[in-house]
């Protein structure tokens, strides 16, 4: 055989996982890697940069003026919001151009025979800042949602597929439950609505924490399920689905909400729950009335936490109907940020009998369902591939 001839091999990937060792998954990152773009600066960025600069010195002096006092409140916190956004461009700036400075004084080091060696091997750790540095300003100069950094409510709901449907959606729910307490979120169930079948037919959680919402985003969609129900006797495989929405969850200082625009109706609760349910008007019912969006919520025996936990809701909603509204305004070309239609088109598929899971977005496959619905390393692989997708998107119409 010839030297440059190298023989196939094949190897099922359960013997593949057995030599790799477990929490790794070989095919689903040499997939996820031709997806990812070397974030660069280019000409049309530079130009961007230099505007940027000018704008953050302009800032500065406005702060540091007398000008400064004679601002009101709202307009106070409007100057120093912007000016703590191009402050991280301006410091990776800095810090690039004293790096780029920094090799050119290794290049010329590197002509001195005393010190070559020492001087190529600092080079090529410089060049290696120097390209992470470059890629985080590339990052800063994105355009950026300020909803990202907020914390994010959850809503799941079963779609076709009647009880495994229903099923499918408890075992999503828990999912993300996991996965948040591998982050350190703090994960809230705010409603639940069961089915007799032990599955979940609605619901919703508060999920806090730094970033969430900039997380989880691109899990909004709809998620189909193939497999076997415990219910079927044939053994036949069944296609049921889900849809999962994520909305930003701002602070409250963020959305105010008018009382006088707000209707409040109270109720008697329904279902399992003791004496209080059918006896006392626990449960609450907001409508804004500008909107017309209506929240429901009977998941506690107390009426003033039912209530609390609608406006949390209706908060989270309404913000993200303005948001919907800027985004459109801004840019009508960018259909795949959250809040377009597109959130409801299938973005994943967990197929149980081929143990695969693959996201129609990325065009990747990755095996070990399990693993993957367990919230580990896997899923959180696949989120950052995702992120770095949306920021190849954003980094060409900067460009």
């Amino acid at each position: 055989m010839s030297a440059s001839v190298r023989p196939l091999l094949w190897c099922c990937f359960r013997c593949m996982r057995a030599v790799t060792g477990p929490g790794t998954n070989r095919y689903f990152t040499r997939r996820l890697s031709s997806h990812r773009r070397a974030l660069q600066l280019t000409d049309g960025l530079r130009a961007h940069l230099s505007k940027l600069l000018q704008r953050h010195k302009s800032l500065v002096q406005r702060a540091t003026s007398a000008e400064a006092h004679q601002l009101s409140e709202e307009a106070h916190r409007e100057l120093h919001r912007e000016l703590s956004g191009l402050g991280q461009v301006s410091q990776l700036a800095g810090e690039l151009e004293g790096k780029q400075q920094e090799l050119l004084e290794l290049n010329q080091l590197a002509g001195e025979a005393e010190v070559a060696a020492l001087a190529l091997e600092e080079q090529q750790q410089c060049r290696r800042q120097l390209a992470e540095l470059e890629a985080s300003l590339v990052r800063a100069l994105l355009p950026r949602d300020e909803a990202d950094e907020h914390s994010a409510v959850l809503e799941v709901r079963a779609g076709a597929g009647g009880k495994e449907a229903a099923l499918f959606t408890a075992e999503m729910f828990d999912m993300y439950q996991r996965f948040a307490s591998h982050r350190g979120w703090q994960f809230e169930t705010l409603t639940v609505d069961t089915s007799d079948s032990g599955g979940c037919k609605h619901a919703t959680a508060s999920l806090t924490g730094q970033g969430v919402f900039g997380v989880m985003k691109h899990e909004s969609g709809v998620h189909r399920v193939q497999r076997v129900p415990v219910t079927e006797g044939a053994g036949r495989v069944h296609t049921s689905t889900m849809s999962v929405v994520l909305l930003p969850q701002p602070p409250e200082i963020e959305v105010r909400i008018n009382p006088n625009e707000l209707k409040v109706d109270t109720f008697k609760a329904a279902g399992a729950g003791g004496q209080h349910v059918n006896k006392t008007d626990s449960a609450v019912r907001l409508t804004h009335l500008p909107t017309g969006t209506v929240v429901s919520i009977q998941d506690e025996r107390s009426q003033h936490r039912n209530r609390a936990k609608a406006l949390q809701i209706l908060r989270a909603r309404l913000y993200e109907g303005r948001r919907r509204e800027a985004q459109k305004e801004r840019s009508e070309h960018r259909k795949q940020q959250i809040g377009t239609a597109e959130r409801y088109e299938r973005i994943r598929t967990y197929n149980f009998p081929q143990d695969r899971v693959t996201d129609h977005r990325l065009g990747w496959t990755a095996h070990g369902v399990r693993e993957f619905m367990d919230g580990s390393e896997l899923f959180a692989s696949l989120l950052r591939a995702l992120q770095e997708q949306s920021e190849a998107q954003a980094l060409g119409s900067v460009e």
